[in-house]
């Protein structure tokens, strides 16, 4: 960063001594921008004021108190020119840093570095986008109102520049790694902190000698300081010095301090925020490359790439539906005050049924180069350790969702598996009344029967190869809710002369506003043959949220016996949220 600043500082100066001595030549006069709007707000005070704690929010800014319109400035501190900052500016006013999110490209050439932004910010909205507090425009995520990128042309109807680009007046503030990890504990903290252009000195690179960014994808690495504090510094497959390799030794870094789910993420501006590391004539080697993979079956995540990825949040996954590979080490014990993966038990004392932990070669023995495994119900009997002893130090291929677990990172709502070179069990149904797995992406014997079906919806129950069959009213395409009322109808079922007919399934809920929700519009019915539907009682539900399947019980069906029956699952929807329900191995005895 240091030599960037002075690269344009000196531009700047050259620029001016060439004007100056032209004596024969007409130099046009330079037009200095005049912002014709004066703050009347802090920055600070305006994140204060509409600073909230959920992570995805959108509110509109009003009036002041005076009845006058909000007007905020700010001397731009970031640069979208390589490529590493998407679609946004970071101004900073002295007292606090905010986010621009603005739905264009190459906004370095309007809103420069080191230039002074005048913003009329009266109507327009500001809020949170996965934990980053930036004003911009209004989306979804997950479902829910979240801040997005907000028309060019609304946000240049609102700003002026006031004055010429000066890079030198730009503040960068120095930092501490446990200083901003302490900060994002407080509303406070992160109020001040947020977005701000920072440099960290004296730390090294976690990889030095790889490049910035792996390939096609975005890629985290980390600065570690002296004391081993490590900084999730995020940099982009489209940045322009991706391939730059990581310097080696210790150096000072700077960059805007972003925020993502619950933790930090460092933005690079440019390859030049790394100053006064070692320089070689060796060519710089990459440390410790491990197996690469695409996530795939065939090519399974390492256990090294899932600790890369840095997942900071609970719900919300860095990626879906990969498959990892490791070699199961040990488990987290559950029981006491906590479970944690700093506190996994190497071996079998403790063993634990809720969840394992793996690592890239069965020796390991430290907790950090290994990730969390939580096991859904149906596979504890197959892996836990707690169940099967046997199983410790041996590979494994996992598929789920990268997230955090237990305070580290883990892989959660698993839904296939690769031991011994085998697979889940097929569920036992060699004395079934009634069996169906919706495998392979069919709804097999069952029908839709559809009560409500909104325009622009063609189904609300699919078939999914993973997920069994999945009701929802939400179009991923427009991100919309929509109502509906629909039951997935089982064939006509002979109960003959069972005595005690049971029907069970695994099911998992997800995007319902609460489980109480999820319980009241994602039911089981069943029906004597050309009866009505009648809500069965007993349905075992999971505790909350998320994508792990469990187990819904034993749900007696005797009132039916010797009877000709039908079951549904009876699906519904609002236009203010639609749930997922996902349902599979479906068993009567």
């Amino acid at each position: 960063m240091k030599k960037s600043l002075l690269y344009i500082a000196a531009a700047i100066t050259g620029a001016v001594a060439l004007a100056s001595c032209g004596d024969d030549f007409v130099t046009p006069p330079m037009v200095v921008p005049t912002a014709t709007i004066e703050a009347n707000t802090s920055i600070l005070d305006l994140k204060t004021e509409y600073w909230a704690t959920d992570r995805n929010y959108v509110r509109t800014i009003g009036l002041t108190a005076d009845g006058e319109h909000t007007v905020i400035k700010g001397r731009v501190v970031s640069s979208d020119e390589t490529g590493n900052i998407y679609k946004s500016v970071i101004i900073y006013d002295g007292s606090a840093a905010l986010n621009l999110a603005i739905n264009a490209y190459d906004l370095y050439q309007t809103y420069q570095f080191g230039q002074e932004v005048v913003i009329d910010v009266t109507d327009l909205k500001i809020g949170g986008y996965n934990g980053l507090m930036q004003l911009g425009g209004e989306g979804t995520y997950n479902n829910a109102p979240s801040m997005t990128f907000v028309d060019s042309e609304l946000f240049a109807e609102h700003a002026q520049v006031n004055g010429l680009a000066n890079p030198l007046l730009v503040d960068t503030i120095p930092a501490q790694i446990p200083e901003v990890m302490t900060a994002k504990t407080s509303t406070e903290g992160l109020i001040l902190w947020q977005s701000r252009l920072v440099r960290f000195e004296n730390v090294r690179w976690d990889a030095p000698g790889k490049p910035y960014a792996d390939g096609s994808s975005s890629t985290n690495r980390y600065i570690i300081d002296q004391s081993g504090n490590q900084l999730l510094v995020r940099n982009s497959a489209y940045a322009s010095f991706k391939n730059e390799l990581l310097p080696q030794g210790y150096g000072n870094v700077t960059g805007i301090l972003s925020y993502y789910g619950s933790d930090w993420q460092l933005m690079l501006i440019d390859a030049d925020g790394c100053q006064g590391f070692e320089e070689s004539d060796e060519p710089d080697q990459p440390v410790n490359p491990g197996d690469q993979g695409d996530g795939t079956e065939a090519s399974p995540l390492s256990v090294e790439q899932v600790i890369a990825m840095n997942p900071t949040d609970t719900q919300n996954a860095v990626a879906s539906a990969v498959w990892v590979k490791g070699f199961i080490v040990g488990s987290m014990p559950t029981g006491g005050a906590s479970t944690t993966l700093s506190g996994t038990s190497f071996g079998l004392e403790d063993a634990a049924t809720t969840n394992m932990v793996i690592a890239s070669s069965a020796d390991v023995k430290d907790a950090s180069q290994c990730i969390g495994i939580q096991l859904p119900v149906s596979m504890r009997d197959a892996l836990a350790l707690a169940n099967k002893p046997e199983n410790l130090g041996k590979e494994v291929m996992l598929k789920g969702d990268v997230m955090k677990y237990c305070g580290g990172p883990g892989l959660k709502n698993l839904t296939d598996y690769r031991l011994d070179g085998k697979g889940p069990d097929v569920p036992d149904t060699g004395d079934a009344i009634f069996s169906e797995t919706f495998a392979n992406e069919s709804l097999g014997g069952f029908t839709i029967e559809n009560i409500d079906l909104p325009a622009g919806l063609d189904a609300v129950w699919k078939g999914s190869k993973s997920y069994g069959a999945v009701a929802t009213a939400f179009i991923s395409a427009t991100k919309v809710d929509m109502a509906s009322d629909s039951r997935l109808v089982s064939p006509v079922i002979d109960l003959g002369s069972a005595s005690a007919p049971t029907l069970a399934f695994e099911h998992a809920v997800n995007f319902f506003t609460d489980i109480a929700t999820a319980r009241q519009q994602a039911v089981v019915e069943a029906r004597v043959e050309g009866g009505e539907w009648e809500t069965l009682e007993g349905v075992a539900y999971p505790n909350e949220l998320g994508w792990s399947f469990v187990p819904s019980g034993n749900i007696s069906l005797q009132k039916y016996s010797g009877k000709k029956i039908q079951i549904a699952f009876h699906y519904v929807s609002t236009a203010a949220k639609a749930g997922t329900w996902e349902v599979k191995n479906v068993i009567i005895k």
